[in-house]
C-alpha cells in the first residue's frame, strides 16, 4: 500500500509539472459568437483600432484620417462622433497623418513634421509641434499603419513608433533602410515636450536593407506596459521609459520562416514582392475579459494572378492565411488558430472589448452591417 501511495504521489506530481500542449485548429470550430456593427450608405471601410470610455461608457471606434466614428459594444450601434476640422482654429497644420482616441474623451493627432494636437471633450486642448530633427532617420521616416503608431502610456503620456524606410530611396540606387536606425519610439506628453527615445536596433542583417515591411513595428500598451515586435521576427521588446527592460522569444507550434520582401523592377516603376510562405506579423492585442494576448501573423499568400502588381489591385484577389497565436498572461502559448481569407475578401480588424476578441468575417453579407466573429479566449485558459 506505501508503494501505491508513493507511485500515485509521483504520478500526479508528474502531471502538474507537465506542461499544457498547445490546441491548434481551425479558428471557425472554436468561434463562441457573432457581432455585427451599422454602416450607413457613406461609410465604406470601417477601421477598428480597440475600446475607450467614451462618456463614461465603454465604445468601440473607428478612425479614418482623422474622423472617429463610436459604437456600443453589445448593441453594434453607432453612439457617436468627431472629426478633426480641415481648417480653422481646431485644425491640425500640416493634415492628420495619425491619430488616435483614448479615454476621458481623448484624441491626440499628430504628423510627420512634429504638427500635435491634443483634443479633450471635442475641444482643442493643447497645440505644439514636436522637434524630429534629432531622431537619426536617413532624410525620410513615416509611421506604421493599423493603429500601431500612436498609444497612451500613462494620463498625459503618450508615445508615437516611427518607421524610417525610404520608399524613393531605390530611384538613387540606394536602400530604403537604415539598418543603424534606433529611433523606433519616443515618448512626449501634452505640453510638447519628448521625454525620451528609443536606443536600440532591429534584429536585421543586410538582407533586410530594402524590405520595405522589415521597419514595420507591431505595437500594444496596456495597462501602462508598453510591448512591440517587428514584423519579420518573433522577439517581443517590453518598453518602459524608451528603455528595454525584457526580450521575449515567442513560442509557436508552426513553423514561422521570415523572408524579407524584395524590390522587383527599375528606377522608375516596381513593386515589393515577399515569398509565398513567408510569415510576418501585424497585431499585438490585449484581451480585456480574459486577460490573455493576440498575436496575428500571416502565414501564407497565394496569389492567382501573378500578373497584378498594384498593391490595390491586389488587395482583393490574393488569397491570405493567419495564424491567430493565443499567450496567457506570462507569455506562454495556449492556441494557435488558422483563419483563411480567400480571393474576393481580406482581413481589416482585430481587436478586443468586453465581450470578447473579435475578428471581422471573409464574408460580409450586408452592405449595411459590417460582421464580425467573436471567440471567447477563456477556453484556453488553464
Amino acid at each position: 500500500m506505501k508503494h501505491l501511495f508513493q507511485f500515485l504521489f509521483v504520478l500526479l506530481l508528474f502531471s502538474c509539472s507537465k506542461e499544457k500542449e498547445p490546441i491548434q485548429g481551425k479558428l471557425e470550430d472554436f468561434i463562441s459568437g457573432e457581432m455585427s456593427f451599422e454602416r450607413d450608405a457613406e461609410t465604406g471601410f470601417l477601421g477598428f483600432l480597440g475600446t475607450v470610455d467614451y462618456q463614461s461608457k465603454e465604445a468601440a471606434y473607428t478612425e479614418s484620417i482623422g474622423a472617429f466614428n463610436y459604437y456600443n459594444p453589445t448593441t453594434g450601434r453607432k453612439i457617436g462622433s468627431f472629426e478633426i476640422p480641415a481648417e480653422g482654429p481646431m485644425s491640425l497644420k500640416g493634415r492628420v497623418h495619425i491619430s488616435k482616441s483614448f479615454d476621458e474623451n481623448t484624441v491626440v493627432a499628430a504628423n510627420t513634421l512634429g504638427y500635435t494636437n491634443v483634443y479633450k471633450d471635442d475641444t482643442l486642448y493643447s497645440s505644439f509641434q514636436l522637434d524630429m530633427s534629432d531622431l537619426e532617420s536617413n532624410t525620410f521616416f513615416s509611421f506604421p499603419l493599423s493603429g500601431n503608431a500612436l498609444y497612451q502610456v500613462a494620463p498625459g503620456q503618450y508615445e508615437i513608433t516611427f518607421n524610417p524606410f525610404d520608399f524613393m530611396a531605390q530611384r538613387m540606387g540606394k536602400n530604403g533602410f537604415d539598418l543603424t536606425f534606433s529611433s523606433w519610439i519616443v515618448k512626449f506628453d501634452e505640453e510638447g515636450n519628448w521625454l525620451c527615445k528609443t536606443d536600440f536596433k532591429a534584429p536585421y542583417d543586410e538582407s533586410y536593407a530594402n524590405s520595405s515591411q522589415a521597419s514595420s513595428m507591431v505595437r500594444m500598451v496596456e495597462n501602462g506596459n508598453s510591448w512591440g515586435m517587428f514584423a519579420y521576427s518573433d522577439s517581443l521588446y517590453q518598453i518602459k521609459d524608451c528603455k528595454v527592460v525584457k526580450r521575449i522569444k515567442l513560442p509557436a507550434v508552426s513553423p514561422m520562416t521570415y523572408f524579407p520582401d524584395k524590390y522587383e523592377g527599375d528606377k522608375n516603376k516596381g513593386s515589393w514582392e515577399r515569398p509565398e510562405d513567408g510569415a510576418i506579423n501585424y497585431r499585438l492585442v490585449h484581451d480585456q475579459p480574459s486577460g490573455m494576448f493576440v498575436r496575428l501573423t500571416q502565414i501564407k499568400e497565394r496569389r492567382p494572378d501573378p500578373d497584378f502588381k498594384d498593391p490595390h489591385k491586389r488587395m482583393y484577389s490574393d488569397e491570405k492565411t493567419f495564424l491567430l497565436l493565443i499567450y496567457d498572461s506570462e507569455w506562454n502559448l495556449r492556441a494557435e488558430l488558422e483563419v483563411t481569407y480567400p480571393s474576393g475578401t481580406r482581413f481589416e480588424n482585430l481587436f478586443s472589448t468586453s465581450e470578447g476578441l473579435f475578428i471581422n468575417k471573409p464574408e460580409q453579407a450586408s452592405e449595411d452591417e459590417y460582421e464580425f466573429y467573436k471567440i471567447d479566449l477563456s477556453q484556453f485558459a488553464d
